[in-house]
Formats: C-alpha cells, structure tokens, sequence
C-alpha cells in the first residue's frame, strides 16, 4: 500500500498536519469533523460532540460580555482535532512533539481567520471557558466534579444528543457570523502590557497603558496576575518552563541568550526536580544527578521563586502561553532611553532597579503589541508540562 503523509479531508483537500497549508484549511472541514468527534474520548453517559463544545464556548464568551472576535476564538479553539484528533490529557501531557505540532496547527488556523492569531490576553480567557464548560459536561455527562469550586456559568448549554448534522449547521452559521462581526470589529488603539519581576521576597510590577505609567508590589504572583488578568501582555525575567533532563536544557534559551546580549549575565536554570526539592541539599544532589552540575547561589536562593511560577501553571492552567519570559537586555541601547523617558514616574527606593526592569519588560509588550514579536530561540521547544521555553523579543521597525 501506497505510504503519505497527508489526510484526505471531507471536501477532498489532502493535508497535512505536520506541514500544514494555510490555503488547505476549510471550515467545512473543521465543522464536519468536530460534529463527529465525541468528548471525553466516548466515555460520556450521552454523545456530546467537540463540535458541540465548541459552540457552548462561544455562546459562553458571548454571555459573558465579550465580543465577536473573542467568542470566534473560542469556537475554533479545539480546530485542530479535525485534523489530528486527539488525546487523553493523561497520556497527551507526555507527548511534546505532538503539543507542538497541535499548538502550530491552531495558531495556523487562527491566522487564517483573524490576521495577526489569537493574544495572549485572549488565549487566558479561551482557556478559562473551556475549563468551565469541562466542569459542567462532566457534571452533567457523568456525574463527577473536576474541582472543589464550581465555575460560574452564563448560559443553560443543553447536553442531550444533538444530530451530527445539526451541529455542523450551527457551527458553520455561527462561524459565519461572528467571523464577519469580528473583522468589523474596532480593537483597542492602545494596550496594556505588565512586567513582572521579583526581589527581596517581594513581586514588582510595571503597567504600560495609554502612555500612562503606574507601579505595584505584592507579596505573591498570584495577586498581581489576578490584579491584571485583562492585560494584553504580561512579561517576567524569571524562567517560565523548567528542564527536567540535559536534552530539555539544551532547548531551553539561555546559551542562545548569551551570544545575543553582549557581556549579559545569563545563570542557569535549574532542574525542575531541584526546584521542588524539600530542601536545598536535596535540590543541589538532584541537580547533578539530573543535569550533571550544581546550583549557582543565585539560583539556590530563587528556588522559591521559581516554584511559585512553576506552581501558577499548575493551578491555573488557563496562564499557559499567558504569562511569559522576556529579558530588559533585549532592548539593546534602547533600554536607557525607556527608563529616561518614565524616571520621574519610577519609585525612588531600595527597589529602583528592578522597577527599571519591570518597566523596560512592559515596554517590550507595548513594542509587541504595536510590531510583533520574535522568540529566543526561533521555533521554542515546551517542557514537560507544556510550558514553552523561550525568550519574547520585540520587532522594531
């Protein structure tokens, strides 16, 4: 038998989901296979399709105030199992390559649609919806809460069996209708961009809105993500993805780092495993044994630290390709003219400098926002729990 490496889809395009064509991408597709695919890979009491799901979603957005271009997102946030199905989060979680290769299928297809993909403020809140319709489908389909708390819930979604006909109707109207709303929609001239950094046992952050300056400090990470949870960008310096053996530290962008930023002090991250370590003789044999070398003393002392981040992901899913890292040095020369430019906004205490960095961090998300951005390294690798290892630096132009 004749081996390819492409599907043949259901209006006859022959595509590829490891080089995928954008000019291949057929929402007819999408909507008739979405219609046919079950959630919960079949296990429900009744059949609720992915296409189903997706629906509710955007109905959801829809219900909860937010526009077109948002709930069209949200409808074509699980795009991609029409063309590589998918895979229990159990097994998925270990699949790296397969992540990635889903992660560039969708951000393909949100490309096709809405120029310019999805924001990472909008990737928050797609997330956040479609771990609240997770919660219900299961509390309804099978009878089992998936967290201690229960999501708040704007719309009745109903979860008896509807034809695979019906579905692929409603998904394609709807797609019809919000893609034309969201294309005449009015975005927001100006973004609001946050960096975060951390010192002395405290969290910094500073807020680019408006050409308007403002600072704040909090005593967890946690308060400052919820505090700007609607920010367009939010950046820290600190590593967000953690190698958990030599082949994830190769991937990770530190050594590219270096020969970018001329005389930068680049440390290197620490294993996850040494991170979580109960103590820090612990962390230090379970960074040899794992990476091969010990902890810098500046490291040691961000272990805390660095499992609050590690730990943010976990407990909040929906921060995934949310929050990410970015360095001040990026910004080359035009570090100091950024700091020049706000120094009378800038608090005048012992935590000046790491303000100055907080600042030129939000800098690189206004610098994002208006010309795009590139990442350290080019094509980022993710972790073992999904998290992409990658450094954000501004397009200038």
């Amino acid at each position: 038998m004749r081996r390819r490496d492409y599907i043949t889809t259901y209006s006859g395009h022959e595509f590829s989901p490891l080089a995928p064509d954008a000019d291949a991408i057929d929402v007819r597709d999408i909507a008739h296979a979405l219609a046919r695919i079950g959630r919960a890979n079949g296990h429900f009491s009744e059949f609720y399709s992915v296409g189903q799901h997706c629906l509710d979603c955007a109905r959801e957005a829809l219900a909860r105030g937010y526009g077109a271009r948002q709930a069209f997102f949200c409808l074509l946030h699980d795009a991609s199992e029409a063309y590589m199905s998918d895979i229990t989060s159990p097994v998925k979680k270990h699949l790296r390559q397969y992540i990635a290769v889903e992660d560039r299928l969708l951000d393909l297809i949100y490309d096709k649609y809405i120029p310019g993909g999805i924001r990472p403020r909008e990737q928050r809140i797609v997330k956040e919806i479609d771990n609240t319709m997770l919660y219900y489908e299961f509390l309804n389909l099978k009878g089992e809460k998936m967290s201690e708390e229960e999501p708040e819930l704007h719309i009745t979604p109903c979860f008896e069996f509807h034809s695979f006909w019906a579905v692929e109707k409603q998904y394609l109207d709807l797609f019809e209708e919000l893609h034309e709303k969201a294309e005449q929609e009015v975005q927001p001239r100006s973004c609001q961009t946050v960096g975060i950094v951390h010192d002395g046992g405290v969290w910094h952050a500073a807020v680019l809105s408006d050409g308007a300056c403002e600072f704040a400090s909090a005593g967890t990470l946690w308060e400052l993500c919820s505090r700007y949870k609607n920010a367009d960008v939010l950046l820290t310096d600190l590593p967000v993805g953690l190698p958990e053996n030599k082949e994830d530290e190769s991937m990770r962008p530190e050594s590219e780092l270096r020969k970018r930023i001329s005389g930068a002090n680049v440390s290197a991250v620490p294993c996850r495993q040494a991170v979580h370590a109960k103590d820090d003789n612990t962390a230090r044999e379970e960074n040899i044994r794992v990476l091969g070398r010990t902890i810098s003393p500046n490291q040691m002392a961000l272990r805390s630290v660095l499992r609050e981040i590690d730990e943010l992901f976990v407990n909040h899913t929906e921060w995934k390709h949310v929050l990410r890292e970015s360095r001040a040095q990026v910004l080359g020369e035009g570090r100091r003219l950024i700091i020049s430019q706000y120094r009378e906004n800038l608090p005048q205490n012992g935590d000046k400098h790491r303000f100055e960095d907080a600042l030129c961090l939000a800098m690189i998300g206004q610098l994002e926002c208006r010309n795009g951005s590139e990442t350290i390294p080019k094509e980022p690798a993710k972790d073992a729990r999904g998290l992409e290892m990658q450094v954000i630096v501004p397009v200038t132009r």
